[in-house]
């Protein structure tokens, strides 16, 4: 029998109470190497929209391509899996698509982008996905089918890769016990080839999550290699089950790549908004600040969040200045109206900022006193008078450039500084030891 190209995408295996899509795909990547499948690429783990309301943390579908002999064995392997491992006792809605070829089709791949920046309908992956000639399957409302979809027609542009290890059966939901300062000296050690591991102001380890899910860490970076060499690199307490690495969009901001109509705002999209400062900035009770910019027709409300960091940073911004704007929009509701949840703000530039005072005598050079209202100045020592107040160039607080969050606050997909202007491709390279089971469960 001869080999077939295929691609497997699952979603929404997941619940804030357990189990993790990542997890579940290392554990069919693992089944399907022993059914003698040959994989093209590692596996992917795709991040879309941050923005979904009813996303679980970080909001990402996995996908897999690979040759195999009995395809229908497959889909029946996968279909099993995904049965008996997704928590739908806790909410979880799984989806899994089929795809047999070389070439994904097109309308997958307009469809991915869609899902990538706004809210995207089950009923259109299903129908994409079964005109394209491909196959689904889904439990409860099926949800996860986007996610799976999506996953498959994903286009790599920028692209980063991410070692995931795996927990024994016997430790979720207990603390993961990772010593710092390895992480540390890790990204140190690594750095610009890992990215987003430990935050240096506040102590913080970042790899790590914090729910009862089988991930016992995760590392970002730019290579299979780099990735692989700083896990040697942490140290922790712990037997783990084993490791996969995965090829990601995480870190390349990605989901801001899109323009945002300022004059619809579609909610839970995401994007970039370019304007004018024309009202702020504010900083309100609890340290949060927001701004207003004019772009198209509308004024639209930004809001950038105290646990961000974007306040200290922007509360230079003044009225002329022309920026632009990456986030989330917030729906409306009764106490607040349509915003943008700001991620990044790139200040293209600065409008000056004058103040004015008292003209300034050029013979004694002493500021004149005012004769009152209409009537000018005049210098109390030589008597010299002016009509005017002088303008006075006010440095500024803000430079032009670009503002991001604190790394700790940093969405799966948000670039961080040290990527700016890089562009990855995460090549496969099957000699490394991509996919790990360790000893015993």
């Amino acid at each position: 029998m001869a080999m077939r190209q295929m691609h497997v995408g699952i979603d929404d295996t997941d619940s804030v109470r357990g189990m993790c899509t990542t997890f579940l795909a290392y554990s069919v990547a693992a089944g399907l190497l022993g059914m003698g499948a040959r994989f093209l690429e590692y596996p992917r783990l795709v991040r879309l929209n941050p923005n979904v309301p009813w996303k679980t943390r970080g909001n990402g579908a996995v996908a897999l391509r690979f040759m195999a002999k009995d395809t229908g064995r497959v889909r029946q392997y996968v279909t099993d899996m995904v049965r008996a491992h997704a928590d739908t006792a806790n909410g979880a809605n799984p989806g899994a698509v089929f795809w047999e070829g070389d070439n994904v089709p097109p309308t997958l791949r307009r469809f991915a982008r869609e899902a990538l920046h706004r809210i995207v309908r089950i009923g259109d992956a299903r129908n994409l996905v079964e005109e394209a000639g491909g196959s689904l399957f889904g439990m409860g409302t099926g949800r996860g089918i986007v996610g799976a979809a999506a996953a498959i027609g994903y286009e790599f542009g920028d692209s980063t890769a991410e070692l995931i290890s795996y927990r024994r059966d016997s430790c979720f939901g207990t603390p993961r016990k990772i010593e710092p300062d390895s992480v540390r000296i890790m990204q140190e050690a690594t750095y610009p080839d890992t990215f987003n591991s430990y935050d240096d102001a506040t102590g913080h380890v970042l790899i790590a999550p914090r729910g009862p899910d089988p991930v016992f860490y995760g590392l970002r970076g730019e290579s299979a290699l780099a990735v692989r060499r700083a896990s040697r690199m942490v140290s922790h307490s712990e037997r783990l089950r084993g490791h996969m690495i995965f090829r990601t969009n995480q870190g390349t901001g990605d989901h801001l790549a899109f323009r945002i109509d300022p004059d619809t705002m579609e909610p839970h999209s995401s994007g970039v908004l370019e304007g004018a400062v024309v009202g702020g900035p504010q900083i309100v009770e609890g340290g949060h600040l927001f701004f207003d910019v004019a772009a198209g027709r509308s004024v639209s409300r930004c809001w950038a969040y105290k646990p961000t960091g974007l306040p200290f940073k922007l509360k230079g911004l003044a009225c002329g200045d022309h920026v632009t704007v990456g986030g989330g929009v917030r729906a409306g509701s009764a106490a607040f109206s349509k915003s943008l949840n700001v991620e990044i703000v790139r200040v293209q530039r600065l409008a000056p900022l004058v103040s004015y005072c008292n003209p300034r005598c050029e013979r004694c050079g002493k500021n004149m006193k005012s004769q009152g209202r209409g009537q000018g100045f005049r210098c109390v020592r030589c008597g010299r008078t002016a009509e005017n107040r002088r303008g006075v160039r006010v440095p500024r607080a803000i430079s032009e450039g670009e503002h991001c969050a604190l790394v700790g606050a940093h969405r799966h997909l948000s670039r961080p500084p040290q990527r700016r202007g890089r562009l990855n491709h995460v090549s496969f390279e099957p000699d490394i030891e991509w996919l790990s089971m360790y000893d015993g469960k």
